[in-house]
């Protein structure tokens, strides 16, 4: 246990050089002359990637030793230095190495070397990392050397100095084959788990002034992870390092391809697994798993706040699957055997999802079904808190007269929608449904001493994805237009929309005759009657008197305190010319299309 020693040791002096440090104030500061020095090693004493032998190793560009320097009198002239590859000698029989030092003073030294650069060092107790997820590639930052230390001249600027060494490899490899007409998924295969009796990776201490002193394991781990874009096939070598120590026990593995995988193999193992020592393991990729998995995930959120959870329902409206809200974005659900999915193909899952405020639900396309396979569905789209374009207009109607333009259309009661769209609870008066937009009108009428404006109303259904406690504020987006109707012996300076909001469940509701007094008849209600307006837009883009299936502009209104009872109400309104004696009446009509609302999250 001398690393261990050397460890408990090392602390203390740190502790104690803390503890007792003593400033020291240099008047006269020297600037550390920095020389480029260099040292050569042969290549056989080398390792970090594989030739194509599949045995020898050698250095490779970009590899990186750490030395450290001991001059004659036990003082350490620099300790845990990057030394880079810069070349090899024309031969090929050396690699060089060179850093930015300082120079050094004539004498012999002793040079410890280590590959790779260690994660930590205390003294010449280094400590590095065996990774539980590796590449499957003979990847030299796994396998570990420590050199004998070795005695030399000092290194400097003028000639390259040869330190005749050998680097000790600390790590075992494990070199994975699958023979040929073994792999049984017929294709690559990327990643293969495998799980040892004892840990097997981590963190592992070595003491660089001597490699033959036992290591010190931390951090670790039985299981290792073998990850590859490129991909696996039989006749590949899959190397995979570990600390060396003894494995006695049953192994596991199981092996993923692009989207599937295998069953879980298991075989005992009992072998030494000796440090710079290589274990060939002849592996068969064990039979398939007849599991059949479908992947979810979220690709867009129209809602305004995220879902916390949500629950996935077949065509039948059985409970497939329930899941919480995760950051990776990943939602499988699978099923074991042999299932017959063909009914399933090209069939929607209907999605319901619970937010903090809202409980809302939309579909997704489950498309094609490979078996025994992970399906990736469509992503899919959380919706809006409401929304409608439409498009689920299947019979025209309209209210009675809203098309006579006469002044006997005055009293327009309200319609309940249902019998001519396929979504329901709307209500309307003075409307018209043809095609897929809604259009509702505004009609002013005078005469001597009477004047009155009769005001059409679109009314959504109560907004019942809402929880019941909840209260929000939301954005609601429409797309409208609007036009004078040729009806009018009035000029019409502007047609507006406003937006209301109320909780009036009684239909159908009436639209709102308002005026004065006067000679044939009288209104008491008032345009409050629509309930708490919020938003109002004057001069509406001009549209043509047939614009049912053109595309209108969009405008966006904020709508405070929307509860589960609320309902959104559209109601139009018009600006006229004034004289001192006017008799006539002004029609304006104002289409509504693509309703969207979204909660504003806080």
């Amino acid at each position: 246990m001398k690393i261990l020693a050397k460890l408990i040791s090392a602390a203390a002096l740190a502790i104690g050089m803390v503890s007792c440090s003593v400033e020291v104030t240099d008047t006269l500061t020297r600037p550390v002359e920095q020389v480029e020095v260099g040292f050569s090693m042969p290549t056989d004493a080398t390792r970090t990637a594989i030739a194509d032998d599949g045995k020898t190793t050698y250095w490779a560009v970009g590899d990186k030793l750490a030395v450290w320097a001991r001059n004659s009198s036990g003082d350490y002239v620099f300790e845990n230095t990057t030394f880079s590859l810069r070349h090899f000698s024309e031969t090929y029989d050396k690699a060089f190495f060179t850093a930015n030092i300082a120079a050094m003073a004539s004498g012999e030294y002793t040079y410890m070397l280590s590959y790779p650069q260690p994660k930590s060092v205390i003294g010449t107790l280094a400590t590095y990392n065996v990774a539980s997820t590796q590449s499957g590639k003979y990847d030299g930052i796994h396998d570990i050397m420590v050199a004998e230390p070795v005695k030399d001249d000092a290194l400097t600027s003028a000639g390259m100095v040869s330190l005749n060494t050998v680097m000790c490899h600390q790590m075992h490899a494990i070199k994975i084959t699958v023979p040929e007409g073994r792999n049984l998924f017929g294709s690559r295969f990327y990643r293969l788990e495998i799980t040892f009796p004892q840990d097997v990776v981590g963190d592992v201490t070595l003491d660089v002034s001597d490699p033959s002193e036992a290591p010190i394991y931390t951090n670790t781990s039985n299981v290792i992870t073998v990850e590859s874009a490129e991909g696996f096939d039989a006749g590949d070598d899959i190397w995979v390092f570990v600390l060396p120590g003894t494995v006695d026990g049953d192994v596991s593995y199981k092996v993923k391809s692009l989207n599937q995988q295998s069953v879980v193999n298991t075989y005992p193992l009992s072998r030494n697994m000796k440090a710079g020592h290589v274990t060939p393991i002849s592996m068969a990729i064990p039979k398939l798993y007849k599991y059949t998995s479908f992947i979810l995930s979220e690709g867009a959120n129209n809602l305004g706040e995220e879902f916390n959870s949500f629950k996935v329902y077949d065509k039948s409206n059985a409970l497939l699957a329930s899941f919480t809200r995760n950051a990776e974005n990943r939602y499988e659900f699978g099923f074991e055997g042999d299932i017959d999915f063909s009914s399933w193909e090209n069939t929607d899952l209907r999605i319901v999802f619970d937010s903090d405020n809202a409980i809302v639900e939309n579909s997704v396309n489950i498309g094609k079904i490979e078996l025994f396979c992970q399906n990736a569905v469509t992503p899919f789209v959380v919706p809006y808190l409401f929304e409608e374009d439409f498009s689920g207009i299947y019979k025209e109607g309209e209210s009675y007269g809203n098309n006579d333009y006469a002044s006997s259309d005055r009293n327009q009661p309200g319609a309940v929608l249902d019998g001519c769209m396929t979504s329901k609870g709307w209500n309307a008066a003075r409307y018209w449904t043809l095609g897929n937009s809604m259009r509702i009108n505004v009609r002013y009428q005078t005469a001597v001493g009477f004047a009155s404006t009769h005001y059409g109303r679109l009314d959504t259904p109560a907004m019942s994805m809402l929880k019941s406690s909840a209260n929000v504020d939301v954005v609601v987006m429409f797309d409208a237009a609007a036009y004078a109707h040729e009806s009018s012996s009035i000029g019409i300076l502007s047609t507006s929309v406003s937006l209301a909001t109320h909780t009036n469940n009684a239909n159908p509701i009436d639209g709102i005759p308002t005026g004065k007094s006067g000679l044939f008849s009288s209104y008491n209600t008032t345009i409050d009657d629509f309930g708490t307006t919020h938003f109002k837009m004057d001069g509406l883009t001009a549209a043509g008197a047939e614009a049912f299936n053109e595309t209108f502009p969009t405008y966006t209104a904020t709508v405070k305190s929307l509860q589960s009872t609320s309902r959104l109400c559209f109601y139009p309104s018009i600006s006229t010319e004034t004289g001192l004696v006017q008799t006539g009446n002004a029609e304006g009509n104002v289409y509504i299309d693509n309703i969207r609302v979204q909660i504003v999250k806080k």
